[in-house]
């Protein structure tokens, strides 16, 4: 009979040792395996407080109801480029839904980090940045699940963002929007208006032109809620700057010129380093100014200093 208190998890009744055995791949591929992915959550957390996004452009993209009106927004192809440049693969949206997205990785790299482990699913690092990047770089919450994986016998590994719509309401729309929830018709000419009731239907805010119950409601409990709207460029206008310099110069020494004065613009000054000569002497001139009855005698003094 086992003296193992029930209910502990797998790792507590491990053999003799305290290590599981390894079932697959030689220690010098788990270390490699574990290199990987911790240069991942390196990249993850270097680069994603700098992918904060305004409203305006989330707006865009939850207004966006087919796969490839979302697809041509700026910001679905910022997150695929993050998440690219951040070692998480090519992640690419498959499926819709108003405020559901399934996005698909194709020979995800996050599975090799985890050579010994089959039978499950293991990209809880992709799982975790698709939330980090769901809730802070566009203030929307959400859940994420992965719901297919390489690891479990999958083709592709395949996540679901769900988001909560009060959430999603509260960021996807503008004053114009809650006019027409109010009954106002806003100053747009007839397509904008008609553009708009479509997503507001589409997001089952409106039924058949009039408010539905769960328009009502939103208008009834959550929308004096104020949430403080930043404005702010998209982290994605310096890189569409640079690439239209690049696009618009035939050499690539003037293109390289006109991006090196665009960057400089742009950044702050570095300190000036202080020449300690010129530094003593300007000490010695404020002194010579306080001892100085007249203007004059100050010249004077200047002078023969």
């Amino acid at each position: 009979m086992s003296n193992v208190p029930p209910g502990l998890p797998p790792f507590m009744t491990a053999s003799p040792g305290g290590l599981p055995p390894m079932n697959e791949g030689s220690f010098a591929q788990s270390m490699g395996a574990f290199g990987a992915l911790l240069k991942i959550q390196q990249n993850i957390s270097e680069r994603f407080p700098h992918a904060k996004v305004p409203w305006s452009e989330t707006r865009k993209f939850l207004k966006a109801f087919t796969i490839d009106a979302i697809r041509s927004t700026s910001l679905y192809n910022f997150h695929v480029k993050l998440f690219t440049d951040a070692g998480l693969g090519s992640m690419q949206l498959i499926s819709y839904a108003p405020m559901n997205y399934i996005f698909a990785v194709p020979n995800n790299p996050v599975c090799n980090c985890y050579p010994a482990l089959n039978n499950q699913k293991v990209c809880v690092a992709t799982t975790d940045a698709l939330h980090r990047f769901f809730t802070e770089g566009l203030e929307l919450e959400c859940s994420v699940e992965e719901i297919e994986c390489i690891k479990n016998g999958n083709q592709v590994c395949k996540f679901k963002v769900a988001l909560q719509p009060i959430s999603a309401y509260q960021v996807m729309l503008d004053e114009h929007d809650k006019m027409i929830l109010s009954g106002i018709r806003p100053p747009v000419d007839e397509n904008g208006l008609v553009e708009r009731v479509r997503v507001l239907t589409i997001y089952k805010l409106l039924d058949s032109g009039r408010l539905s119950e769960i328009g009502n409601a939103y208008m009834q409990f959550a929308a004096n809620i104020k949430k403080q709207e930043k404005i702010f460029d998209p982290p994605w206008k310096k890189q569409e700057e640079l690439a239209s310099i690049a696009s618009t110069h035939s050499t690539f020494g003037s293109a390289f010129g006109a991006m090196t004065q665009k960057v400089q613009a742009s950044a702050p000054l570095p300190p000036q380093p202080v020449n300690p000569a010129a530094s003593q002497e300007s000490v010695r001139m404020q002194e010579e100014a306080k001892k100085a009855d007249s203007f004059a005698e100050l010249m004077a003094k200047m002078k023969r200093g």
